[in-house]
């Protein structure tokens, strides 16, 4: 007796191939829920916990919700707290100096170049040492607006306009490479010079109305240093990238190599060092001990040197038979086409000065340069039995982080993708 099967039908082979489709899809995303949700738990137990009183967050067994009437006031109450100690006018001058530092640095190469001056043209001859006397003029100018509105040592005001007209200097000199029309130079820096007073002006005003040991102060500290940190090593650490990737000169490899093993390097070796020159400079709670060694990275170099390596040679060979020179093929070739990296770059290093601490502590030591970090340790231990106005402070730390992650979480991912196409 022979038995015979019978085969399903077409219809039927579909419908259960696209059923277990359909589950294996739904049991990939609950795992991914519950995995989120476990990952998040520490956060969401600490946003729901400033919402309560101090018992209910040490009571057992715990709650996720409040369970009686919700706490809100502990939010303006840490918003008002106040640890003492006045807003000084050294440090709200350093911060504003460098935000119109940056102002002025990006705006000069951003117009410099583009585009050309209608009228006669200005020779090299007569420009670049009206453009270089300029720029030596605006670091004068900053040098003596630091003596005089903070009664600053030689030492201090003396290379803070050093360090100032040499980052001008550099942005000049970029421009000079690509034989650009020397009046719109002049007019381009000129214009970067006042942008510079006016954002400076306006930043040491607004640091100093935000107070001293308040919450707005090491919030605006904290934010200004972080946005100012990353566009620095943003604009410069492309510029070493493209040199690596793009341009070859003798000793390219050997000097790429160096840089990365600086990585290597343990933080705490260049502590003691770093802090015996930051106080030898007199930038002992100042922004310049925070911004200017901070201006390139190995790190940063690396990840957007093999970023650039994966961008096609046509584009910019393209743009040389234009006669465009390398700076203008940077600006107007690679940097659009390299945003995912960038975005990369900068929400790794705002996340970076976000964080840290031990810079900071070291550094700014005053209660109006805290960042909120080193505020918050402070806070904690003044306030330890304070438990939900800790937990309002943990989530006014973490909150814009997580909020920065989320608006460029895509092209934070693409650009790390990116990265290691080639090597």
């Amino acid at each position: 007796m022979s038995t015979s099967t019978v085969a399903p039908s077409a219809p039927d082979a579909v419908a259960r191939r696209r059923i277990r489709k359909v589950g294996g899809l739904g049991f990939r995303y609950a795992l991914l829920i519950v995995l989120g949700l476990v990952l998040f738990a520490p956060f969401i137990l600490s946003l729901f916990g400033s919402f309560k009183s101090n018992a209910e967050i040490v009571a057992y067994p715990p709650s996720l919700l409040p369970r009686g009437e919700w706490q809100v006031e502990n939010w303006p109450r840490f918003l008002g707290t106040d640890v003492g100690g006045e807003a000084q006018l050294d440090g709200a001058v350093s911060i504003g100096l460098m935000a119109g530092l940056l102002t002025a640095f990006v705006t000069l190469l951003l117009t410099g170049l583009t585009n050309e001056f209608r009228g006669q043209r200005l020779s090299r001859s007569v420009g670049l040492p009206l453009t270089v006397l300029l720029t030596l003029a605006g670091g004068a100018a900053s040098a003596v607006y630091v003596k005089v509105r903070t009664d600053a040592r030689v030492v201090e005001w003396l290379t803070v306009g050093i360090a100032i007209t040499v980052l001008l200097l550099i942005a000049v000199l970029l421009l000079a490479m690509s034989q650009p029309d020397w009046r719109r130079v002049l007019m381009a820096l000129g214009w970067s010079l006042v942008a510079f007073a006016v954002l400076t002006v306006l930043i040491e005003q607004t640091a100093i109305l935000a107070g001293g040991g308040r919450f707005w102060r090491w919030m605006f500290n904290t934010s200004v240093l972080s946005v100012m940190k990353a566009c620095f090593q943003l604009v410069f650490c492309v510029m070493a990238a493209y040199a690596f990737a793009r341009l070859r000169f003798r000793g390219r490899e050997v000097i790429f190599a160096f840089m990365l093993t600086t990585m290597m390097i343990p933080g705490a070796v260049t502590l003691v060092p770093a802090y015996v020159l930051m106080s030898k400079l007199d930038w002992i709670n100042r922004a310049y001990s925070i911004i200017i060694p901070g201006i390139v990275t190995a790190g940063s170099i690396f990840l957007l040197t093999q970023f650039l390596k994966s961008i096609p040679r046509e584009l910019e060979e393209s743009a040389y038979i234009d006669g465009a020179s390398y700076f203008q093929t940077l600006k107007d070739v690679i940097l659009p086409l390299a945003r995912p990296a960038l975005l990369t770059v900068f929400i790794l290093q705002f996340q970076a000065m976000w964080n840290d601490y031990l810079s900071p502590l070291l550094y700014l030591q005053r209660r109006d340069m805290w960042v909120l970090n080193v505020a918050l340790n402070i806070f904690k231990g003044q306030f330890r039995a304070e438990l939900n106005l800790l937990l309002v402070a943990a989530m006014l730390n973490a909150i814009p982080i997580l909020i920065l992650f989320f608006l460029f979480n895509r092209y934070y991912i693409q650009g790390v993708a990116y990265a290691g196409i080639k090597g």
